[in-house]
């Protein structure tokens, strides 16, 4: 198995055009198996954008597996590309964006804990620390269990 993905700094303009509206209103709002939300995968120029922008990560893997494209187009394989946009559709994020946000007024580092303003209401996920990616989330996840209980008790 091999997760990989770009830091999320790249600009959303080149995906804007394929938006319903062509214009970033937030989440989705709609089941992310519609029709509606998945109309921009059909669009022309999209598919070209999405390989242009995968095979960087398709290169950088290759600095370490060179033949990964030909592993991965074997009988049994599956390669799969997200964008912004399948980020956008599955995750509800706006412009496709994962990970935490700073706080107002924080270091860009500082990332939130477990707890929220609400009394034994835990967070875990992406936007929570350790951060993205599956160690990342099953970590936070860990991490508010063990708030809640002791290891012992669990």
């Amino acid at each position: 198995i091999v997760h990989a993905y770009t830091a999320a700094c790249d600009s959303f303009e080149p995906w804007v055009e394929y938006l319903d509206g062509k214009e970033e209103g937030g989440k989705v709002g709609v089941s992310p198996n519609s029709g509606t939300s998945a109309s921009y995968g059909r669009a022309e120029g999209y598919q070209t954008l999405k390989e242009e922008k995968g095979d960087v990560l398709w290169k950088a893997v290759e600095c370490v597996i060179p033949d990964v494209r030909q592993r991965a187009k074997q009988k049994g394989s599956i390669a799969l590309v997200g964008t912004p946009l399948t980020h956008r559709r599955y995750n509800q994020r706006f412009r496709g964006t994962y990970g935490p946000a700073p706080s107002p007024g924080k270091d860009v580092w500082v990332l939130g804990g477990s707890n929220t303003g609400i009394r034994k209401l835990l967070a875990c996920g992406d936007t929570c620390f350790p951060g993205i990616g599956l160690p990342g989330v099953a970590a936070s996840g860990t991490i508010a269990a063990n708030t809640l209980a002791s290891v012992r008790a669990q």
